[in-house]
């Protein structure tokens, strides 16, 4: 006789349902249990033929809940086979998304999603908690208002493609059978606006005109590591080289600086970092890059943060021709998004400099003879 604990698990119970060839089957979301299974159209529904489709039943995935929803099953599977199968039986509030206010669908699905995903909680608010705020929290989630939340925002837009994917999930996680992603359009990497990324003979300059000590090395580790306005407070000197302990992308070896000349220079491996009140709370908050934005505009720097990290890209791909994959590693991205977000910020002039380089090179191609 098997143990409780073996006996009452999802995969025990799909396995008792398939062997006694029950149509249903169990999933698990979160620590709620449903059921799916190829069910006819939803009263109101504009699809023609049963389709797969899920029941939530409310239940926690525990042993009790596993026994309820093991007969919950078979029932349905029972009601199927004869024909007796009825949606009235199951759209009462609690059973599916019908009844159920949408800001509960959020926090149960925040709950799931937090932990199946690597996710700071300032993320979360600032990226997906925005799309579903726009949402009326007390009335049911269902299609007709995701689709006129993603038909309010303008098409081809970085807004419209975040409603898009974010109201996906949340939709498919409640079993709302929406596609959204067909509206997201063709936002990307060609919409972003074309940055003015200062020369390098212009962030050395600008260096030396920073006052304080402590911000001129934020800004030339920023420079000669292509780190993130944020990482700059979480990195330290290593033997192979700066190591960030934690940023967007996690923890990254910057094993290589752009120039070398730099670190020495500037005395960079000497960190003198500001005092910052509240730096991990900054953090949490995703307004630790505001801070130093700050400073930046205090000391007149001429360019934003993010441009030196911009600068650090070109240089890695043009100047020191490294491949795209040598540099995506040092920036702590794709080799796709250094190609989407960097190359397209390359002057003609970097280019021409590029190509003449190439050429003056006595080990260049020769045509064939």
């Amino acid at each position: 006789m098997p143990s409780s604990r073996t006996e009452w698990t999802l995969e025990a119970v799909n396995q008792r349902l398939k062997d006694g060839r029950v149509r249903v089957q169990l999933q698990q979301v979160g620590n709620r249990l449903l059921m799916r299974a190829t069910l006819p159209p939803k009263p109101g529904s504009d699809r023609p033929k049963p389709y797969q489709q899920r029941i939530f039943l409310g239940l926690p995935a525990n042993p009790d809940g596993f026994r309820r929803a093991e007969a919950e099953a078979r029932l349905l599977g029972s009601r199927l086979v004869m024909g007796q199968f009825d949606w009235a039986a199951y759209l009462p509030a609690g059973k599916t998304l019908d009844g159920k206010p949408t800001a509960q669908w959020i926090r149960e699905f925040k709950a799931h999603y937090l932990e199946t995903h690597t996710l700071r909680p300032a993320t979360w608010q600032n990226q997906w908690a925005k799309v579903y705020n726009r949402l009326p929290q007390e009335q049911p989630l269902n299609k007709d208002e995701v689709l006129r939340q993603v038909h309010a925002t303008e098409r081809n837009t970085r807004n419209r493609q975040a409603t898009c994917q974010k109201l996906q999930k949340l939709a498919q996680f409640a079993g709302i059978e929406v596609d959204l992603l067909q509206y997201q359009g063709n936002y990307g990497a060609s919409k972003v606006k074309a940055r003015n990324v200062p020369s390098d003979e212009m962030i050395a300059a600008t260096w030396q005109q920073i006052p304080n000590s402590a911000w001129r090395w934020v800004y030339g580790v920023m420079a000669a590591f292509g780190l993130r306005d944020h990482e700059v407070f979480f990195c330290h000197w290593t033997d192979e080289g700066l190591q960030v302990t934690q940023g967007k992308t996690g923890p990254r070896l910057v094993f290589q600086p752009l120039y070398p000349e730099w670190v020495e220079a500037w005395e960079l491996r000497s960190p003198v970092l500001p005092k910052v009140q509240n730096l991990h709370e900054l953090y949490e908050a995703g307004k630790l890059g505001d801070k130093v934005a700050r400073q930046f505009r205090r000391y007149q720097v001429p360019f934003t943060p993010y441009d030196l990290r911009h600068a650090y890209g070109i240089r890695a791909s043009v100047t020191f021709e490294l491949p795209v994959t040598t540099a995506a590693a040092l920036m702590g991205h794709t080799p796709q998004i250094h190609l989407q977000r960097y190359h397209r910020h390359i002057g003609l002039k970097t280019n021409q400099d590029a190509a003449k380089r190439v050429m003056e090179r006595s080990d260049r191609p020769r045509p064939p003879a």
